[in-house]
């Protein structure tokens, strides 16, 4: 999960990193208290999970009341790079002396967190890495010793603000932390102390239940509002841990509800039923042998889409996941949603008790009327995919004949 700057300002605050005093606005009424708390200049900076905000004009000193006014006029619930701005930040403008950049990210290949430092900050480290990678030190932390305070000066990384870093790196899973530019700032009659001038956080999906303290927004897609039916299926996984169902699911603007299983297999249905011309209503998965509750929950959420010409329930072959208790969540959630007229419904499973479930749902379907089309694992997701349009091609053209008539 990619957090807001505001966000990450406030968790390197939990671990003793300062940053310039920021208020944060989602509405134009609220600028006047805010300007309160603020003497000119302030720095206005838009809040996206995209980057490049200072080259696109989302970053600018307001020096008096008009352009801070204008500016908030500008971006405020309006689009900036594809997002939607819903919050502008309004921080203190600080004295900068020196720029410097510095980050904490895993190697994927050593499977170890290494730290990134560079004297040239408040630029695209990209670029100085292309024109001097001489003036890029990396540093690869020991996890079980954490960072090493002399390690750190001899190579010229200010060691008390790394340490503090790898403090909110390690305490709050994080995937990525990121300050670019940590300042060196000298305020009138005091020493000189580095300053967190802006934030980069990208938190690990699976630790966000370990740290509700945080209190983050949720987010969808990049630059998304998460829809209802999203924050709904995420609640799934974090009130019960046993298997998973909600934790990822994307709404599209298709009509074939989707349930699949398995990460990479899940991918597969989705690109098959693109390829087959299909538009799926929305993505997510089920894994890991969840219960039949939380099946029912999740198939209660994407069955509650209106609008829907189809449902395809998919995945790869199973080795330790009931699929008799699996699809009999899906049942369950079925027969709630019951929906009408009843849409084709395909699923192709295979794995435990693959027998027993096929002949529950065979039974439910001439008992409820439902048009259920079911396939073995000797039938490959693909082709499922594509009956899985056909049928509801079918059954399209059926809706708009009976509206005719």
């Amino acid at each position: 999960m990619k957090l807001y700057e505001f966000e990450g300002h406030k968790i390197f605050s939990k671990v003793g990193i300062e940053s310039p005093f920021f208020v944060v606005i989602s509405k134009v009424e609220e600028l006047e208290q805010a300007r309160r708390r603020l003497k000119f200049p302030i720095v206005c900076k838009v809040q996206v999970l995209s980057g490049k905000r200072g080259k696109s004009g989302g970053v600018k000193v307001a020096m008096n009341e008009k352009q801070l006014k204008d500016f908030v006029g500008e971006f405020l619930g309006k689009d900036f790079n594809g997002e939607e701005v819903r919050f502008i930040e309004l921080c203190k403008k600080v004295d900068i002396e020196a720029e410097n950049y510095i980050s904490i990210t895993y190697d994927t290949v050593l499977k170890s967190p290494f730290l990134l430092f560079c004297a040239a900050g408040g630029v695209d480290i990209e670029e100085v890495k292309k024109t001097d990678p001489q003036a890029i030190i990396r540093y690869d932390f020991d996890v079980f010793a954490g960072p090493v305070k002399k390690e750190l000066e001899k190579l010229g990384i200010p060691s008390d603000f790394a340490m503090r870093l790898w403090d909110a790196f390690s305490k709050y899973d994080c995937r990525l932390v990121e300050v670019n530019p940590f300042a060196l700032c000298r305020a009138q009659g005091k020493p000189p102390k580095y300053v967190a001038v802006d934030s980069k956080i990208i938190l690990d999906d699976a630790g966000v239940s370990r740290h509700r303290d945080l209190n983050v927004l949720p987010k969808g897609e990049v630059g998304a509002v998460p829809t209802v039916r999203e924050l709904q299926a995420r609640e799934i996984d974090a009130e019960d841990y046993r298997g998973t169902a909600g934790s990822k699911f994307i709404e599209f603007d298709g009509d074939i509800a989707v349930l699949a299983s398995g990460g990479g297999a899940s991918l597969l249905v989705m690109d098959s039923m693109f390829a087959a011309g299909g538009k799926p209503a929305n993505y997510t998965e089920y894994s890991g042998n969840p219960p039949r509750e939380k099946v029912e929950k999740l198939t209660k959420i994407a069955l509650s889409r209106e609008g829907l010409r189809g449902c395809l329930v998919a995945g790869a072959v199973a080795n330790f996941t009931d699929i008799f208790e699996t699809l009999s969540g899906f049942v369950d959630g079925l027969v709630q949603v019951k929906p009408k007229p009843a849409y084709p419904i395909v699923i192709r499973r295979g794995g435990p008790r693959l027998k027993e479930a096929y002949e529950m749902l065979s039974l439910l379907s001439k008992k409820e009327g439902f048009d259920i089309h079911l396939y073995g694992p000797e039938t490959p997701i693909s082709v499922a995919a594509k009956k899985m349009v056909e049928l509801s091609e079918k059954f399209k053209k059926s809706q708009v004949k009976s509206a005719k008539l």
